[in-house]
Order: C-alpha cells, then structure tokens, then sequence
C-alpha cells in the first residue's frame, strides 16, 4: 500500500493521478482537509484526515496501527510552499512534518521505499553549480522555504542509515503542461506580472541566470517512473530542466515583454519598458539611497524570491536524466511554451478571472 502526502496539491494531484491509473495497488492520501467528494474514480484510493505537522500524523492508535501494518511505500509531498510564511510555521509543515513521517516510517513493518519531495533551491544564498547529491548548510537563506526544506532534507539523509529513502529535488513548475494553462501561480508568473513598466527603475537580475521551468505534467510522471522503476535507496534526484534546458533570465524578459505588448489596451498596442538589470549589491545600494518609501515598500514585496534572478545556479540532472531513459517520459524545452503561460497569465488574469 502506498502512503500519499501532499495529495491534495497541485503536484500531489498529478501523482496521484498516475498512481489511480495503475491496475492495482491499494492508495491512502493524508490530508487535512480530504475532499467530499469522491475525486477519482478508482476503489483503490482512499482518503484519511491527518496532519503531519501532529505526532503519529494525529491519528488514532487504531488507525495508525493499520498503516504501520500495511504501508509499504511513502511519497511525502506535503509541504507549505509559501515563501512569505512565518519560520514557525513553514517548519511545523516543511521540517517537523518530514520529522514525523519518518517517525512513522520507521515504525512500519514492511517499507520498501520512502520518497521525500524537496526542491532544488534548498542551496539559500549560495550561488553555484548544484549536483544531485547533499547540499551543506549555507547559513542564509532568501525565505522560510528554502531554509525548512533544507531542515527537512537534513533529516532525512540522517534517517537514510535506517530507512529506504531517497531525495527527489523539483525545480519551478510554470504550467500544467506544453499547452500553458497554469493551476498554480507562483514567484515566475508575479514577476511576469510586476516588471512590466514597474516604478523601480533597477532590479536584481543577470541577463544569463538560467531559470529552471518545467511542467506539472512531466514532473509528475518522472517523479512516479523514479520512485517506481528506478528507486536507489540513498539516492538524491533533481527533476529540472537541467543547464541545457534552462531559460535565460534576459530571453524570458524577452518573450514577456512580446506577449505583453501584443495585447492590446483600450484597442491600442502599448510599449512595455523593463527595470534595468543589475547585481545585487548594486540593487542593495540604490535601496540604501533612494528616499521613496514606496519603492522600499515594493522591492519588499519581491526581496523573498527576486533575488534569484540575480544568482547564476545551476542543477544538474544527469542521475535523474539516465534514469528516465527509455521511459518514453520526455521533457518539453520550456522555449516551446514560454510564451503561452504568458498568454494564460494575462487571458486569466494571473488567475483572478478563471
């Protein structure tokens, strides 16, 4: 039986998509908040309310007892993703939640495999190459995300001397599929949205930073042939782009701005002008002197993600990238659908007018 959480979310939900879609196999998905409704139409999933922030998930010994009787494979998705979130709280979710499935998971008497689901910025302010495999420590860190998941990663490899378990790293996820629709706003889409004609004059940004952008759809189909038909107990993955694949920060501006100018306003096709690009010290420093408390205020709205823009990471994805050959699971370059999110995001108004 396999252990789902994280089920309910926008990733979890295509896992679990996959997962449904096999002819057998039993599927129980934790979740605070389980639908009503029956959300698929197989027998073999079923829905539990729990909380992993809770020790023993907040279940009744009954209840926990069945699962540690009958699990043989943990994903744990589950996550708080904001990057705005209080450190408190994104560890109750982010660390203390990966502290207590691996509580359960050590208790189960027949686990095969436990896939934990962290993310490729678990590095912080530290700028560089990242290959699949333990990242240290790098003390700082742009939000409470980035820094839990780092805690969480942190636990995991410790319990890996006592559990099968492997890392599974996901990069940004900007659409659904190739066709553009996006199910999930996050940090890419509002900088679509705040860089045109912004007020600030320079932003932090390197034309050449790689942005890393899949989709939801080959995340997760690679993420479930990786656990299912090339798990390595000890194993850390990077579902990515990849340096080949990756859109540079300055043709993503690019492509934007196209969109953006051709539709219209009022009937009337506009100019759309674009920040300066500049480094971080230098973004840091107009901050410092400039004496407008409204572009203080709006650089502060974006200080938890914009720098990245500004920092030249790369993820390798050769381990992950082997694995999936043969699988016929194939990657769409982002170049391809760039400009179609961006079409969504105006057409839906990031989201407001669906």
């Amino acid at each position: 039986m396999i252990l789902l959480t994280g089920g309910t979310g926008f990733i979890g939900r295509a896992v679990l998509r996959l997962l449904a879609a096999r002819p057998d196999g039993r599927i129980v998905v934790l979740s605070r908040r389980p639908p009503q409704a029956r959300s698929f139409a197989s027998d073999r999933v079923t829905f539990l309310a729990g909380d992993v922030r809770l020790p023993r998930l907040g279940l009744d010994e009954w209840r926990c007892d069945e699962l540690l009787g009958t699990v043989t494979d943990i994903i744990h998705l589950a996550s708080d993703i904001r990057f705005e979130t209080a450190l408190e709280e994104s560890r109750a979710a982010n660390t203390t939640g990966t502290r207590h499935m691996l509580e359960l998971a050590r208790d189960c008497r027949r686990l095969r495999r436990f896939a934990h689901v962290s993310t490729v910025y678990v590095h912080g302010l530290t700028a560089g190459t990242f290959r699949e495999e333990p990242i240290p420590d790098g003390g700082s860190y742009l939000n409470p995300y980035q820094q839990t998941k780092h805690e969480a990663e942190a636990l995991v490899l410790r319990a890996m001397q006592e559990i099968p378990a492997a890392i599974y790293r996901l990069s940004t996820v900007v659409a659904d599929s190739p066709a553009g629709t996006v199910g999930q706003f996050n940090y890419v889409h509002q900088l679509i949205r705040f860089l045109p004609n912004s007020p600030l004059p320079v932003i932090p940004g390197d034309p050449d930073t790689g942005l890393d952008l899949i989709d939801n759809e080959w995340a997760g189909a690679a993420l479930v042939h990786l656990f299912e038909n090339r798990f390595v107990p000890g194993a850390v993955r990077h579902i990515c782009a990849g340096p080949n694949d990756s859109l540079p920060f300055g043709e993503a501006l690019r492509r934007g701005k196209k969109v953006l100018e051709a539709n219209s306003v009022n009937g009337a096709r506009h100019a759309i002008r674009i920040p300066e690009l500049v480094s971080l010290p230098e973004f840091n420093a107009f901050l410092a002197h400039t004496s407008d408390r409204r572009l203080q205020r709006l650089a502060a709205r974006f200080d938890t993600f914009l720098p990245l823009a500004a920092m030249r990471n790369v993820y390798t994805n050769g381990c992950a990238t082997a694995d999936l050959a043969g699988s016929g699971i194939v990657r769409t370059p982002v170049r391809s659908y760039f400009e179609k999110v961006v079409q969504h995001c105006v057409d839906t108004d990031w989201g407001q007018a669906r």
